[in-house]
């Protein structure tokens, strides 16, 4: 079986490593922890992860996510339905980047 997973490179704590894949793809290392980025096809990308900016999108989502969870967490409250949701758009123009 071959592994097609990115290959993780161990980082010191505090540091993020970005290494250039191939074509549009960057791997992205924190912590021993990796993740892809790429472009869409149509873009020029091979579409194998987010891009920068909807990964951007998903750290913001993902921490508010995670302090509303420590709040209803601190108020004994059920956290089991708790969900966030992000939407955001493109810039017209560029470089590419969230229009807001």
């Amino acid at each position: 079986m071959t592994d097609h997973s990115p290959h993780v490179t161990p980082v010191p704590l505090g540091h993020i490593q970005v290494s250039h894949l191939k074509g549009q793809a960057f791997e992205v290392t924190v912590r021993g922890h990796g993740a892809v980025t790429d472009q869409p096809v149509e873009a020029g990308g091979d579409d194998r992860g987010p891009t920068p900016v909807e990964a951007l999108v998903m750290s913001l989502a993902s921490c508010v996510a995670y302090y509303a969870g420590r709040f209803l967490e601190r108020h004994q409250l059920d956290r089991e339905r708790l969900r966030v949701m992000a939407d955001f758009t493109m810039a017209d123009d560029r470089p590419a980047r969230n229009a807001a």
